[in-house]
Parts: C-alpha cells; sequence; structure tokens
C-alpha cells in the first residue's frame, strides 16, 4: 500500500516590545511541503537465524535517508538517496528506490526488537519495528507429555532438549516428587518419582520452566487406582417425569442404593454395574407442593478383605408441579414484541391478535414452558414458530392445516445432525390448537424437550447430545409467531411456566 504524507508548515508570528507604540508585522515566510511516498510493512517477524532480507521502497521530493537502531546487526542496501521530480512524486510517477534490509543470524537466546526510520527532511514518514526471535529453545520428548503410572508407583523420567537453563516444579498432585534434575542446562532427564497408590486413580502434574521462569511445557501423569466418578454430583427431574439418568466412569463392579429406604418416590432401575456405566432412576409424580429431594450412593465393590473402597454421594431433585400464568393477546402484550414482516397482527376486542400471510412478532423471553392457543385458522395458513437459542439452534412448530399436520424442524449447532420427529395428524383444525414447548432437566444443564398438541404428547428429545448443546437449562429464548402464508389465524393466549428453582 502507497502512504502519502504531505506536510504543509507555515510560520507567521508578531512580535510585541515593551515601551514601544507600534509593532511591526514579519514578511511572510515561504511554504514547505514535504512529499515523501513509501511502501512497507508495519512490522516484520524474522526466525533466529537464515531470516530472508525484505524490501522497502521510497521516493521523494526531498532527500531521504532509512536508518537502523542496530546497524551493528542490520544491514541496508541504501541509507540515503536523492530527491526526485516533485511534479513526478505528486502524481504518483517518480521512480522509488528499492531498499533491500537484511539481519544476521541472531546468535543471543534472548528476543531482540529494532526499529527501521523513513525520514526526508523535517518529516519522519514511517517507523517500521523489526522483530527477531532468539536461539533459545527447549522442548520435552512428545511421548514423555503423558505418562501411565502403576499403582506401585516408581521412578518416571522427563526428557528435555535445551540450550539454556531450565527447571522443573511440581504444579499438582502431592503424590510425586521430582528427586533429579530439578534444575537443569541444556539436553537433560528429569526423574519423577510416584508413590504407591492403594485407593482412588489420581492425577498430577509436573511443569518445566525456561531460564526466564515461563512454562514451556506440561507432563501429565495418571496413577492407576480405583475409579468411580459419576458425571455430576445431582439428579434433577421434572415433577411429572417418568425417568432419569447419569453416567458413571469406572474401572471395577459399582452398587448404587437409597441413603433411606423411606425414599419411596423414585426407583433406582439400574442398581449395579460393571465399568463404565449409566445410574436410571424412576419417578413418581410429584402432586405435592414442596421440592423432593433424596441421596443416592455409588460404591465400588470389594473384591477383597482390605481393598479400598469409594463411596459418592449423588443427590436426587425431583420438582413440584408450578401453575402456569396465562397472558391474553392484547393491545398492551402486542406493545411488548416486535412485528418484523411485512404485516403486523391487529387486536381483536376479547378474541386476541389476528395474524394474516407475512404478519410475525418476536420478543426475548424468559426460560421456562410455553403454550400458545390458536383459533380461527385458515385453510390456507401456515402458522409457525421459533424458539430460537444461541449458535442458531432453533427448536420449532409447523402448524399446516393445508397438509393435515403440524411438523417440527431444526436448526441446529453443531455438526448440524438432527433428532428425528414424527409429524403429528391427529389434529382438527377446525377447532382451536394449543401448542406446548416442555422443557425437563437433562443431565447436569441441558434439557428435556417435549412437544405437545392439545395436551397430548406429540415428540420428544433430548438437548444433551453435541448437537443441541446450545439448549441449555435456564437460557432466554429467542422467540418468533407468525403467519405465513395466504391466510389468516387468531393468537388468543400463552402460557408460561416458569423453571424450577432447584435451591429451594
Amino acid at each position: 500500500m502507497t502512504n502519502k504524507i504531505t506536510i504543509l508548515l507555515c510560520l507567521a508570528s508578531a512580535a510585541l516590545v515593551t515601551g514601544l507604540t507600534g509593532c511591526q508585522q514579519k514578511a511572510e515566510e515561504p511554504v514547505k511541503v514535504v512529499d515523501l511516498r513509501y511502501r512497507a510493512q508495519d512490522s516484520y517477524d524474522l526466525p533466529a537465524s537464515g531470516a530472508k532480507a525484505f524490501t522497502i521502497l521510497v521516493a521523494s521530493t526531498d532527500p531521504w535517508t532509512v536508518t537502523s537502531e542496530h546497524p551493528d546487526w542490520c544491514i541496508i542496501s541504501e541509507e540515503e538517496g536523492a530527491a526526485s521530480d516533485p511534479d513526478d512524486v505528486h502524481v504518483g510517477k517518480a521512480e522509488a528506490t528499492t531498499i533491500r534490509i537484511q539481519y544476521y543470524d541472531n546468535t543471543f537466546l534472548d528476543d531482540r526488537e529494532d526499529r527501521i526510520t523513513i525520514k526526508s527532511d523535517y518529516w519522519t514518514g514511517k517507523v517500521i519495528t523489526v522483530r527477531q526471535k532468539g536461539s533459545a529453545f527447549l522442548t520435552v520428548s512428545e511421548e514423555d507429555l503423558e505418562q501411565d503410572v502403576t499403582k506401585q508407583g516408581g521412578d518416571h523420567f522427563i526428557h528435555i532438549k535445551s540450550n539454556q537453563d531450565w527447571s522443573a516444579k511440581v504444579t499438582d498432585g502431592d503424590w510425586v516428587t521430582v528427586t533429579e534434575g530439578a534444575t537443569g542446562n541444556g539436553t537433560g532427564t528429569v526423574t519423577v518419582n510416584a508413590a504407591e497408590n492403594s485407593a482412588e486413580l489420581r492425577y498430577a502434574e509436573v511443569t518445566v520452566y525456561d531460564r526466564h521462569d515461563e512454562a514451556q511445557a506440561l507432563i501429565k501423569f495418571t496413577q492407576d487406582g480405583v475409579q468411580l466418578v459419576p458425571l455430576a454430583t445431582e439428579i434433577r427431574a421434572g415433577y411429572d417425569q417418568a425417568s432419569a439418568e447419569l453416567d458413571v466412569l469406572s474401572n471395577s463392579k459399582w452398587t448404587v442404593v437409597k441413603e433411606s429406604a423411606t425414599d419411596d418416590w423414585f426407583d433406582i432401575v439400574t442398581p449395579s454395574g460393571d465399568g463404565d456405566g449409566t445410574i436410571q432412576l424412576a419417578f413418581r409424580q410429584n402432586d405435592g407442593e414442596g421440592l423432593r429431594s433424596a441421596t443416592i450412593l455409588l460404591s465400588n465393590v470389594v473384591a477383597h478383605e482390605g481393598d479400598f473402597g469409594v463411596v459418592k454421594e449423588i443427590v436426587v431433585k425431583q420438582a413440584y408441579k408450578i401453575s402456569p400464568t396465562r397472558v391474553p393477546m392484547t393491545n398492551d402484550e402486542l406493545g411488548l414484541w416486535t412485528s418484523d414482516w411485512a404485516n403486523k397482527p391487529t387486536y381483536i376486542k376479547d378474541t386476541g391478535l389476528e395474524f394474516v400471510s407475512k404478519a410475525r412478532l418476536n420478543r426475548t423471553m424468559p426460560f421456562g414452558s410455553y403454550t400458545f392457543r390458536w383459533s380461527a385458522i385458515g385453510a390456507g395458513a401456515r402458522i409457525r414458530h421459533w424458539f430460537c437459542f444461541s449458535e442458531g439452534c432453533e427448536l420449532k412448530f409447523d402448524i399446516r392445516p393445508a397438509d393435515a399436520k403440524i411438523s417440527f424442524d431444526f436448526n441446529v449447532a453443531g455438526d448440524g445432525n438432527k433428532p428425528s420427529l414424527d409429524a403429528f395428524t391427529a389434529v382438527d383444525f377446525s377447532q382451536p390448537v394449543e401448542v406446548t414447548y416442555k422443557f425437563d432437566p437433562s443431565g447436569p444443564s441441558h434439557c428435556h424437550v417435549t412437544y405437545y398438541v392439545n395436551g397430548v404428547e406429540a415428540g420428544s428429545f433430548d438437548t444433551s447430545e453435541t448437537m443441541l448443546r446450545t439448549v441449555t437449562w435456564g437460557a432466554n429464548v429467542n422467540m418468533y409467531i407468525g403467519v405465513q402464508d395466504a391466510d389468516s389465524a387468531i393468537c388468543e393466549w400463552y402460557e408460561y411456566t416458569p423453571p424450577m428453582n432447584w435451591d429451594e
């Protein structure tokens, strides 16, 4: 890119002399103009050795210079040049001088920095920053970065290649110790001793630092032992949710029991397992007015007397039914939404909002379950609902009387895979239609989504799948409702059921 810098310097002065009755104005000084043109990057990053030369182009109406702050390790092919014809420079036709800039190899360990200045007369046109890497290096063998340790423990080794001072320290885990090679220079070996393990599988880390005490490598140690890891410490279920599950990572047999036998509102479907598996629970509907809570105990099966036993507590919670709030679709409610298609819905007194073809509303709504009631649905109307979450993830209802069905569609984040739900056809479109999005907990933070049509379940899926990872519990919804095709329908009301407060 060609840069043009033109400086116009105008000088005017006046003198005020004490005791004089008048003043005399100085003659105007001539205007000085410098037109300096160049082609150069703002900065250059070079390797420690074998750096290729780079070139810049310079032309100016005045004599120019190109200088380095470190001429002892920078070679500039042309450090100064004569002025070019001003008229040619002004129109960009002056022949530019090509300047070749070369750097010697950096034999020092540290990086270094130089500044190249392009200047003409009194005007500095550009300062170029040149950064050159130092010759220091420090690497750890790739096969040493993750090390498996037996229950018996023993010595393990980290092999280092370097041309500088280094150190090694235990940064996580009190069962490993650096016994040799805590400090060194150049190529060397660090010896790490691991203690014997008679308990749970465990982890440790050793970090290798350079001469500036900056971390350059992280070595992870995993020691064999009893592994029994539930992927969450709490299982949550909706008030009428039939089942829930929790994955377990294990290298042994395990059992699950209730801490209290009086907790009869759920059953453990999988009371035992072997290796990696899933805890499955079955629930009875909570018709009470309070949150249910219990604890289950996950334990490894001890094969021999004296073997290490692990017990993990998992809290189980079930919500109670929360009454929904009904919101009539009035002019006041219409004012809370944004109309973003060609037509705006019209309020019909004591009835609701009438949507005609190409009428749509949108609004950011709090997380929770929603039911919308539509009536007076024209035979050619196509009613659409979008529940939009982050990263382009959308859950949809598509009410299509012309096709005699209500279908479900998805735009999803991730790899584009979609859950499969059959269209719902048992619908009498001459009567009002109620469609519901119901959200129940699924795993630590995701949702189980169920679609209902007139109170009848039409399909469901679990959002803990990678493809729908953005539908998380508690996330606000960017909601759209509208009529797309050439007919009309009336939205009478919607009901909102807030999510359960699990900390009650």
